[in-house]
């Protein structure tokens, strides 16, 4: 046990140690809170908006209807008032217009804490809205604020850059050094010891986890501090949705390890995975926002569950019932990856 902790303890000196492995970490994801906080911290950013829209037919109701679905931009849902007012509250809808029956007051709620497109939201259904009421009189609008605990976009952004640093340490990292061992002959050097190899690759896996969550302190500590952000949700959750996520994409680095002959080939297999995760598993916008025809490609992205699970407890409060599955399908995916490894492994450079 104790030559167990003194390989963690080597490997967590090791990383440390290594600028770049500290840039990609750490420094790298901190600049992207940094700016993204400074763009975004009044709450705006431009995406498919959400409108539900409750109460019984009528002219200006059907009007409204058909004006949105009309409008590029806008997706409708025509739900029961109390339905439609939990969807916002939970970051669903962006806006809901409320017309009571037998009257021409209408309400219209919004949430400030909603997402990113909030405030573009709140503007661009109201211009619809008075379009469609043009001269009408006798209609009164009242604007309701829904409290969502003060969510802001720093708040729904953190959730991401986390599961993103995530990513990167495990692959980038992980592939690019067990390549480099492999090389240098470390592995066939530990072969010869009584250091068992398997002890080696644990410990490896040990140190990679304390890094990324202390990682994640570091940079959840930026976005209070700079921006107040305010995470929610179950600490302990949370901790092991990042564990999770983390054991997820060392056991990715694993299979690419196993299988690029040199490290530059490890860092190139790297980035073409990590590159386009970046950007299409809803870690800088919502998924909701993008192209249909993009779905079943998000869908197949390993750090699209890792945002999710991390992005419900931390942003919305939720549990265990509403992550499970993201959960299962990380476990799943680093069962598959370290099989993967085991079976394409090679720990000689000489190796065939």
């Amino acid at each position: 046990m104790q030559s167990f902790l003194a390989m963690v303890i080597a490997n967590l000196k090791m990383t440390v140690r290594n600028k770049q492995a500290t840039f990609w970490n750490l420094a790298f994801p901190a600049i992207f809170i940094v700016l993204f906080g400074a763009i975004f911290q009044d709450g705006t950013a431009v995406t498919d908006i959400q409108v539900g829209v409750s109460g019984g037919s009528s002219p200006v109701h059907d009007a409204l209807v058909q004006a949105l679905q009309e409008t590029d931009g806008f997706s409708v849902s025509t739900q029961p008032l109390d339905d439609e007012l939990d969807k916002l509250k939970d970051g669903d809808l962006d806006v809901v217009v409320g017309f009571a029956d037998g009257s021409n007051a209408i309400d219209y709620y919004y949430s400030d804490g909603g997402g990113p497109t909030a405030q573009i939201a709140r503007v661009a259904v109201r211009s619809v809205l008075n379009d469609v009421l043009g001269a009408t009189s006798g209609t009164a609008v009242t604007e309701q604020e829904i409290s969502t605990s003060g969510t802001t976009y720093i708040d729904w952004f953190i959730p991401g850059i986390l599961a993103m640093s995530l990513m990167n340490t495990g692959v980038i990292g992980i592939s690019t050094a067990f390549v480099s061992y492999r090389e240098r002959g470390i592995f066939r050097r530990i072969k010869v010891t009584p250091f068992p190899l398997w002890k080696f690759l644990l410990a490896r896996i040990v140190s990679g986890v304390t890094i990324s969550l202390a990682t994640s302190v570091i940079l959840v500590g930026v976005g209070m501090a700079l921006w107040g952000a305010r995470p929610q949700g179950n600490p302990l959750l949370i901790v092991t949705v990042l564990v999770l996520g983390s054991l997820t994409f060392v056991g990715i680095g694993y299979a690419i390890a196993s299988i690029a002959r040199t490290t530059e080939s490890a860092a190139s297999y790297a980035n073409l995975l990590t590159f386009p995760m970046m950007f299409l598993s809803g870690v800088f916008f919502p998924v909701d926002s993008m192209p249909k025809w993009l779905e079943p490609v998000v869908k197949i992205m390993p750090l699209s569950y890792l945002v999710d699970a991390l992005r419900d407890p931390m942003l919305y409060g939720r549990g265990v019932p509403q992550v499970w599955m993201d959960l299962v399908v990380l476990l799943a995916l680093f069962a598959v990856a370290m099989l993967f490894s085991v079976r394409f492994f090679r720990w000689d450079a000489t190796d065939r």
